[in-house]
């Protein structure tokens, strides 16, 4: 495997995998949002992980042309305080919302999410509202989670999408021409994210020197 290392102001030198197939680079950031952590933090990195690809997606994919990817906000900003209909939001070229991803770590896909979700967005006119988790979907709420959100659609015109975090992620990165930057985006991120200790760090390098 082609790895290139940098150092960070943490003293971790990042490992940059450049031959990673799309399923062996889901493959590694499942095990990096799952893996055994003493301490908090974790919960950040499929936010990360997301953002950086959207990152790419917005350069490379013509759906986004015109959009900017809004800065991602710390771990600790609540949405009403914030402005913020996401965890992750696109806005058009006159600052409205066009696209939002909401994310969740270890917590399924209920239908009480999807109606809270709905309340962050109802009074603006984003397209696309995707709720994501890395637990997937609660499969007892399926078929009221998708009458919600035909409800939603009618009464508002967005629509909602609910998945997978790896799906998404795995689907996505299809859509690149390659993973360098998305790769690049996320490992800047990981060096940079307040919320993350130095054992999520460093076991990414970890992961990665055992694949």
């Amino acid at each position: 495997m082609d790895i290139k290392m940098v150092s960070d102001n943490s003293k971790i030198d990042f490992a940059r995998p450049y031959d990673l197939t799309c399923d062996g680079l889901t493959e590694l950031l499942n095990n990096h949002f799952h893996s055994e952590y003493l301490e908090e933090g974790a919960s950040r990195l499929p936010t990360l992980a997301l953002y950086a690809v959207y990152q790419c997606l917005l350069s490379e994919v013509k759906r986004f042309e015109g959009k900017k990817l809004q800065a991602i906000e710390s771990h600790t900003s609540a949405d009403k305080r914030s402005g913020r209909i996401g965890d992750i939001d696109i806005v058009d070229e006159n600052e409205r919302p066009f696209e939002a991803v909401e994310v969740k770590h270890g917590i399924p896909i209920s239908l009480q999410l999807v109606r809270d979700a709905f309340q962050k967005f109802v009074t603006s006119q984003v397209s696309r509202y995707y709720l994501l988790s890395t637990a997937d979907i609660n499969e007892a709420d399926r078929d009221a989670i998708r009458q919600e959100i035909e409800r939603i659609r009618n009464v508002h015109g967005c629509q909602v999408i609910v998945n997978g975090v790896i799906k998404s992620l795995k689907y996505y990165l299809r859509l690149l021409s390659n993973t360098s930057e998305f790769i690049h985006n996320y490992v800047t991120l990981l060096e940079n994210d307040a919320a993350l200790k130095f054992e999520h760090k460093k076991r990414w390098n970890e992961l990665i020197a055992n694949g």
